[in-house]
């Protein structure tokens, strides 16, 4: 599921979700009806994009817990289709017992719906370090489920930046390192030639990406009094899409609707802006045969006046169990090992950045990734894309509609910024 639907998708479901509050709970203390001799079957639920990795788990458990079998199901990335088929699975529509929940706004609607077993008792018993899943999951349990567990996160997500190192080699420049947004304005400029089919992009940053990636450096967030440091990026955006003209426009992306990844893959683009995510999507259509383009990766771009790596995310995906399920201890032991430092290990060797930290799982990740530059999700300070709060996405959503406006020119930062005030109080008082 990318990242550009994950957000839109749940507040549109919220009507839907609302409807299924008054879902019993089940029986969540129960250790299965499998007979003796029987194995007792989990039927898991996630999205195609996960399928690959999540398929070498799937069998690394079911090999060494012969008495459960976990058999995956797996629904369209389509946001609305995948979280319509959980939630129908929830009210009763077909048998589920665990299933994945992307992006921290999913976690808070459905813990907050009675719709996950409640698993803090059992992670006390089990003596489980939450701790290696990053203070990020901690600022986020606090928050969203008052300190208690409801999900356990398997991935974590980072902006960095990626580029194109033939497109460099080529340009007799040196390969990118820890920069600021100015400095990378400038490389992106000097890097951006041609005209129509042989134009070639300094830089591509995706139209979906709506959180303010440099404001949230300097710790604002859409939920701040003052907004100063969010109209400063919406200028700063300006000046890639249109003064410099150094990234493909807001606008062409949008008239066009510009595949992000096969933009970059065409070999058109010297650097882009993205999650880190982009690895195994790279490396999945590279071994596919279809691109051969070299490229690794470098820090993200700081704001004036830092030195210290600051990335934007935190944990993303979660898997949880569904209160329905009759198999919840033998569904916890599942999550226990999708989470735990062995299916991480398993993740990461996919070269998907795991939501558990350890030496293992940070080996397992870079010996992966075979990038230079992937240490870099390791060294640098992570500030929380998303606040953790109810009605973030409808928040995201009014602001995305005045950024809309904004990049599209119809509209100047200044009065984008007193547009989203004004509605977003409204959303703030419901």
């Amino acid at each position: 599921m990318t990242r550009k639907k994950s957000l839109a998708a749940l507040s549109l479901s919220l009507a839907f979700i609302l409807a299924l509050a008054g879902c019993g709970q089940g029986n969540n203390n129960s250790t299965g009806n499998a007979g003796a001799g029987e194995k007792t079957v989990l039927e898991y639920y996630t999205w195609t994009d996960e399928e690959d990795y999540m398929t070498k788990v799937v069998e690394a458990f079911n090999s060494q817990n012969g008495d459960i079998e976990v058999r995956m199901n797996t629904i369209s990335n389509n946001a609305d289709e995948y979280n319509t088929k959980i939630m129908n699975n929830l009210s009763g529509g077909s048998k589920m017992d665990v299933y994945s929940m992307n992006g921290t706004s999913s976690l808070g609607l459905y813990s907050s719906k009675g719709q996950l077993v409640e698993l803090t008792d059992r992670i006390k018993e089990t003596n489980m370090d939450v701790s290696a899943y990053g203070p990020s999951f901690q600022d986020i349990t606090s928050v969203l489920t008052e300190g208690k567990y409801y999900a356990l996160p398997y991935r974590t997500s980072q902006y960095a930046l990626f580029y194109n190192k033939t497109l460099f080699d080529e340009a007799g420049i040196e390969y990118p390192t820890q920069m600021t947004w100015n400095e990378y304005a400038d490389l992106a400029k000097s890097l951006t030639k041609g005209e129509g089919a042989d134009k070639q992009w300094g830089g591509y940053y995706a139209d979906w990406i709506i959180a303010p990636l440099g404001a949230l450096q300097e710790g604002s967030t859409v939920l701040d009094d003052s907004l100063d440091p969010l109209a400063n990026w919406l200028d700063y955006l300006d000046r890639l899409y249109y003064k410099d003209g150094s990234h493909m426009s807001y606008k062409q992306m949008k008239a066009e609707s510009i595949d992000w990844i096969k933009q970059f893959e065409s070999g058109n683009v010297a650097m882009m802006i993205n999650g880190e995510w982009t690895i195994n999507m790279l490396k999945a259509d590279i071994a596919a045969g279809k691109t051969d383009m070299e490229f690794d990766m470098a820090p993200m771009p700081l704001p004036e006046g830092m030195n210290d790596p600051i990335t934007v995310g935190g944990v993303s995906t979660f898997i949880g169990i569904n209160p329905q399920s009759k198999n919840a201890d033998a569904a916890f032991k599942f999550v226990q090992f999708v989470t735990g430092e062995q299916g991480e290990s398993i993740i990461a060797e996919s070269s998907v950045l795991p939501a558990y930290s350890s030496e293992k799982t940070q080996e397992s990740f870079l010996t992966a990734t075979g990038l230079q530059g992937s240490g870099f999700f390791f060294e640098a300070n992570t500030v929380v894309e998303n606040q953790p709060v109810a009605n973030i996405d409808e928040v995201n959503r009014v602001f995305n509609e005045q950024r809309d406006l904004f990049l599209f020119q119809e509209q100047d930062s200044a009065t984008a910024i007193q547009n989203f005030i004004k509605n977003r109080q409204s959303v703030l008082n419901k």
